[in-house]
């Protein structure tokens, strides 16, 4: 079972992991949205009515017309992933989050809670830790976050960070149920990271230097 100080392998995960040789071709097609396979993806196959819908809409989170940053999308799954007690999920996503700038300094503090310093983080970034804070604390997001959320975000950032949360709260708590193991080491995981999600790094990047010159 994956967890934070142990990655020891002990295929003791009580759901078997579908094999996308043998899965129905959807499944299958599904299985491989990525360039490499998950232990998680392989979990939720064995839902297989549900999963190919479940991998559309995890993809089109990827979509550019959404309004967070890739970055702050980031920043919401690893709040979840260290406020529920998922390190399968921080274990998958930090590098994503590193191929999008992310710093170990900033990487720590995300795992602490210490999203204080206004030279790591932005206005944004502290808000939509709050946020997913409150919504593993108090299952809601506070009234007066919920404002400036609607404020500083819009409504569809604001929606965004909750569905994110969400989805990735659900993932954790799938993981932790079924004993997930981590995945084996995939070499070269931050390049092939880099090149397939190349736009949507260039899209963050174009941003930060708009955002630097205003």
């Amino acid at each position: 079972m994956a967890s934070w100080n142990d990655r020891t392998v002990t295929n003791n995960h009580i759901l078997p992991y579908v094999d996308s040789k043998a899965a129905p071709p959807a499944v299958a097609e599904a299985l491989t949205t990525l360039p490499f396979e998950r232990n998680i993806f392989k979990l939720l196959a064995n839902a297989d009515t549900l999963f190919v819908p479940f991998m559309k809409l995890l993809s089109s989170c990827w979509s550019e017309g959404r309004e967070l940053k890739s970055s702050e999308w980031q920043l919401t799954v690893l709040r979840t992933s260290s406020l529920l007690d998922a390190p399968y999920v921080w274990d998958v996503n930090e590098p994503v989050s590193r191929a999008f700038g992310y710093s170990d300094e900033q990487l720590a503090l995300i795992r602490s809670g210490d999203l204080s310093s206004t030279k790591l983080f932005t206005d944004r970034q502290r808000l939509i830790g709050e946020m997913v804070r409150e919504l593993v604390e108090a299952n809601a997001v506070s009234e007066v976050n919920m404002v400036k959320a609607r404020e500083t975000l819009g409504p569809k950032g604001a929606m965004e960070v909750m569905i994110i949360h969400g989805i990735y709260g659900m993932l954790a708590r799938v993981m932790r149920s079924a004993k997930i193991d981590f995945d084996p080491e995939i070499p070269g995981l931050l390049d092939i990271l880099k090149k397939f999600y190349a736009r949507a790094i260039e899209v963050e990047t174009e941003e930060a230097k708009e955002h630097f010159h205003e």
